[in-house]
């Protein structure tokens, strides 16, 4: 009984969103009940001889927000893009987030911390190289992932920018992107200026959007605190001052800090339901927010989505069942995936721009019409007619992705 009482809220919830969400549309055209085993994970595991635990496989149930459309003024032909990226160098990067990203025809900017890798931390060096193999982009996250601002001295901080790049080129990369361990020192003019001295672009700083011309504030009303008073991406004001977004102080949403966010305010498990939801819920919202600023042919705002593991051991990572999720509605609503490699910067016009953006993303087009080597199993009988002894253990598939739904009824 408790389980149907528990679907009757989330639905209200559902219903809710649709109808007083300025960014998601009143028009929900399936309803709640997704069930979600994550097979490409185990058999991506099995295949690799990885002896990782696959507990992380547990189920995840709640709405499927994946049905719900967008505002009335999206038409389906507009640009809608994400940058994906991941940082540090977590080894569930290449194990768990891979044969998801995989899956949609996806693919990440992933920023190497040099002593995650040395330490046993992250990845191995083979695996980083196996990510570039299959098309994902390698840059740099430092030498040692270490606060920049905190460092005692110029040359530590030019050691961990510096020898970042260096530790990336010795092992077969060509990294052109910085992001500052924990995105911190964009303020600071000789931290600039060494970033700028080893790479063409780099990350000090959070936004839910990134504005190609850096001038959110200015020209569209948005997020004063990382774009007043510029209009262009020059990185600094004519007094010799950072200006707070600029070409090396970009700005990605973190994933992570939402969920810390988020936990701060509930005891929730962190990879439970409730939890989930409301992480599902601000991504899909995060993701849409650039519609309002964007025309075809004329992309003034991208959303950077910042991911650090795709695990349930530690607690503000993402659980593998919801970034599935995530990427299942970026595939099902028309979102080119793209990496910083696709964007180009336009130095006469101190402007990002995205490069050959009539062809990015089309790899994915038609995907799913390839067969997966798992099944896949969608049941549309009403959840209501399903006898109470039905309980959520009990639909466990071994080698199955089950989706349930039930047409909503409109209030």
């Amino acid at each position: 009984m408790n389980i149907f009482i528990g679907f009757a809220f989330l639905l209200f919830v559902v219903v809710s969103l649709g109808v007083n969400s300025s960014v998601i549309s009143s028009n929900i055209v399936s309803a709640y009940g997704v069930i979600i085993d994550t097979p490409f994970e185990v058999n991506y595991l099995n295949n690799n001889n990885n002896n990782n635990s696959s507990s992380n496989n547990d189920l995840l149930v709640f709405d499927h927000l994946s049905s719900i459309y967008t505002t009335k003024e999206q038409k389906g032909e507009e640009d809608k893009f994400v940058i994906l990226m991941f940082d540090r160098g977590y080894e569930s990067i290449f194990s768990k987030a891979k044969p998801i990203m995989d899956n949609f025809g996806f693919k990440a900017s992933i920023f190497i911390a040099c002593d995650y890798i040395a330490n046993g931390k992250g990845m191995t060096w083979n695996q980083v190289r196996q990510l570039s193999d299959d098309g994902y982009d390698i840059q740099s996250h430092g030498l040692e992932h270490t606060r920049l601002p905190e460092l005692k001295s110029e040359k530590e901080v030019q050691s961990v920018i510096s020898g970042g790049k260096d530790c990336l080129q010795k092992n077969g990369f060509s990294p052109t992107v910085f992001q500052a361990p924990y995105n911190k020192g964009g303020e600071d003019p000789f931290i600039v200026d060494t970033i700028g001295k080893y790479f063409n672009l780099a990350f000090t700083g959070h936004s839910e959007l990134m504005f190609l011309n850096c001038d959110g504030w200015e020209n569209f009303g948005y997020d004063k605190k990382n774009y007043e008073g510029i209009t262009d991406c020059r990185p600094y004001f004519s007094d010799g001052t950072p200006t707070p977004t600029n070409r090396f102080a970009m700005k990605e949403w973190s994933h992570d800090r939402e969920h810390d966010g988020i936990m701060e305010t509930t005891n929730q498990d962190p990879h439970g339901i409730d939890v989930s939801y409301l992480l599902y819920k601000k991504f899909v919202q995060v993701v849409n927010s650039q519609i309002k600023f964007n025309q075809p042919g004329n992309i003034n705002a991208i959303p950077i989505v910042g991911y650090h593991e795709v695990t349930k051991d530690a607690e503000d990572a993402t659980s593998p069942e919801l970034f599935y999720l995530e990427m299942q509605y970026l595939s099902d609503n028309g979102f080119k995936v793209i990496t910083l490699d696709d964007l180009g910067y336009d130095k006469s016009q101190e402007r990002f721009y995205i490069k050959n953006d009539d062809t990015l993303g089309s790899e994915s087009l038609g995907f799913q019409d390839i067969s997966p080597t798992w099944t896949e199993t969608i049941r549309t009988q009403p959840i209501a007619h399903e006898p109470e002894s039905l309980e959520f253990q009990d639909l466990r598939p071994t080698w199955t992705e089950t989706i349930r739904t039930q047409p909503v009824t409109q209030p």
